[in-house]
């Protein structure tokens, strides 16, 4: 008999081989995105944005808006910009080049989460919370969808900061380069994405396991020890805003979320969320059913209570109160879901209104979360059933790789985008449009305006769409629809 050898792998390499592997199956799962090309956004802050086509305009690169002027976006982001510039310097504008940097970053970002788990896990449940984010589904619009970018960077510096912080803490000290790497981060995070601004609640909520109740000592002693890294970061906020004002106008500013142009008030915007509330959980745990896009009449605005909210609520104060009872026991948990909840905050639309309800893209941070969780799961479960354990977190894996690689290509281009989301969502107001304007790019207006006609009986509220219809209308002489649409734009944002 041939004598066999079992794999013994030192203790030591065991946390480098986790994370490594964890890397490469970020990079797997999403290589076949690498034969999409550009889509949706893409064309409008990408293949048709003048200022990253190189790094000859830098100076006007860092100083504009995120998207085009005739868009009014209020969005700053000079850090995705820039890293465009870059790849269209280095790829000549081939989609190939975009893509594989939006891979490796992503592989980055599972990598540095691996890391950060470390801190408070086994290495092989660091490695499964890992391998989940790795090949979560919920990810393939921020990866395969070149920018999705702003989503990726921001987690990784957002990331890298929680990453150092825990390491400061467990030391138990932080110096002056410490806190230096941390503000660089954040700063890197926020001029990434909008998201990036939470950062520093994510260090405190990374603290829940590692200053558990009961061993914190002294209020005095938790707050001195953190004191300097807080009034960096603070100072930190403040340029951010500084810079937002002079670039944009305003420092904070809600954009006009398309749900919520005809009622904006606090009241309508919790009942409205508190319905999309079941599918953040559905989203998050189990991301099989997929969409581009969730405008209207995918999902509509509620003035009052539905049924449908009732159990969005349910299941978040569900989850608020798991946390809460965990946390002596396992804070680990807590962490995870106070985690999710600071990083959805910025687009929750209770602080301040999105441009939309829900988008697949802005839980890329977030999802972080269902990693800790796994990780908490795969620690705490007893020896006898690490068996059952081990078989339904791989047969999660595999099912999430299959939906993440299929999914892939839906992103190859704007015209598979839509044809998804025809199968998907034949109601969206934004498909109906996109039809419309693919009539119209083809010179045939009876059927555009037919299409356009359809997009604003599902959502007559969306300003953009409504001007731009005005003036298609203007364009073929039909002046009395096309003042009265200009008029009810107008009325709807000043703008």
């Amino acid at each position: 008999m041939i004598p066999v050898r079992r794999l013994n792998l030192d203790p030591q390499y065991r946390p480098a081989a986790a994370v490594a592997f964890v890397a490469l199956m970020a990079l797997l799962v999403y290589a076949n995105s690498l034969a999409n090309g550009f889509a949706y956004d893409d064309e409008f802050i990408i293949l048709l944005r003048g200022e990253v086509h190189g790094l000859g305009r830098l100076p006007e690169l860092l100083t504009t808006d995120y998207w085009p002027p005739e868009f009014t976006s209020s969005l700053y982001r000079p850090v995705t910009l820039l890293s465009f510039a870059i790849d269209w310097a280095i790829w000549s504008g081939k989609p190939f080049g975009f893509h594989l940097t939006n891979i490796l970053i992503h592989s980055a970002v599972a990598a540095v989460l691996t890391l950060l788990l470390f801190r408070f896990f086994p290495w092989w449940a660091a490695m499964a919370g890992g391998l989940v984010f790795a090949v979560h589904s919920v990810h393939t619009e921020a990866v395969t969808n070149v920018v999705g970018r702003a989503e990726l960077l921001a987690a990784l510096f957002a990331i890298a900061a929680c990453l150092v912080y825990t390491g400061a803490v467990r030391r138990g000290h932080f110096s002056i380069s410490t806190i230096a790497l941390i503000a660089v981060c954040y700063a890197l995070a926020a001029l990434s994405k909008e998201v990036g601004i939470v950062v520093p609640a994510l260090l405190l909520v990374t603290d829940l396991p590692l200053v558990p109740s009961g061993r914190a000592g002294s209020l005095k002693q938790y707050v001195s020890a953190r004191l300097p890294l807080w009034a960096t970061l603070t100072a930190v906020l403040v340029l951010i805003l500084g810079l937002r004002l002079a670039m944009l106008g305003a420092a904070v500013e809600s954009l006009p979320g398309r749900a919520f142009i005809p009622d904006a008030s606090f009241p309508t915007r919790l009942f409205t969320m508190a319905r999309v509330w079941p599918k953040y959980f559905e989203l998050l745990l189990f991301p099989f059913d997929l969409s581009a896009d969730y405008s209207p009449a995918v999902l509509l605005p509620a003035r009052q209570l539905t049924a449908q909210g009732v159990v969005g609520f349910v299941l978040v104060l569900s989850a608020i109160v798991l946390a809460v009872a965990a946390y002596r026991r396992a804070p680990e948990f807590s962490m995870a879901v106070g985690w999710a909840g600071v990083a959805l905050i910025p687009v929750s639309n209770l602080v301040i209104t999105a441009q939309f309800l829900l988008a697949e893209r802005t839980f890329y941070l977030p999802s972080a979360a269902v990693s800790i969780v796994a990780a908490v799961v795969v620690t705490r479960t007893s020896s006898r059933r690490q068996l059952a354990l081990g078989l339904g977190v791989l047969l999660w894996l595999v099912a999430f790789s299959v939906v993440t690689i299929r999914r892939n290509p839906v992103w190859q281009s704007t015209e598979t985008v839509f044809e998804d989301l025809r199968r998907r969502h034949p109601e969206s107001s934004r498909l109906l449009w996109g039809v419309a304007s693919q009539y119209q790019r083809k010179g045939d207006w009876q059927q555009a305006r037919a299409w356009y006609r359809k997009s604003l009986q599902v959502w007559p509220y969306h300003p953009p769409y409504l001007a731009e219809y005005a003036h298609l209308l203007l364009k073929h002489g039909e002046m009395e629809a096309a003042d009265s649409l200009a008029a009810r734009a107008v009325e709807l944002n000043p703008r």
